[in-house]
């Protein structure tokens, strides 16, 4: 399948898998025509590289991530530590965000009462 294809197929744009590409995410096998060809697996790649970067990991981490899948050097456990460093870290991200919006919703209420004009 070509990467155009699998941008279709997988609605990823062909800009972040030429990103995925240019970065070393993604490799592919050459056809005879010279066009590049991705298989099954190269595109389940495609996908858990879209979501883990999707969920905010960095590219070295995301690198980290996959080399311990792939070489299987890496314990189950080095994997979850890696996806759960990333998940507190979005909590983190949420906290700070609901602090702000409460901030903004007790200025919205005082405005309503009147104490601030």
């Amino acid at each position: 399948m070509t990467l155009n294809e699998a941008s279709r197929r997988f609605h990823i744009s062909m800009e972040k898998l030429n990103f995925y590409e240019e970065n070393g995410l993604l490799e592919h096998q050459i056809r005879p025509d010279g066009v590049p060809d991705y298989t099954e697996a190269d595109l389940r790649r495609m996908g858990l590289i879209h979501s883990l970067l999707k969920a905010g990991l960095n590219i070295d981490t995301l690198k980290t991530y996959l080399s311990l899948l792939e070489k299987k050097t890496g314990s189950k456990e080095e994997q979850i530590k890696i996806l759960r460093k990333q998940r507190f870290k979005l909590l983190d991200d949420i906290h700070e965000k609901q602090q702000s919006l409460d901030a903004l919703d007790y200025m919205i209420g005082e405005i309503k009462k009147g104490a601030i004009k």
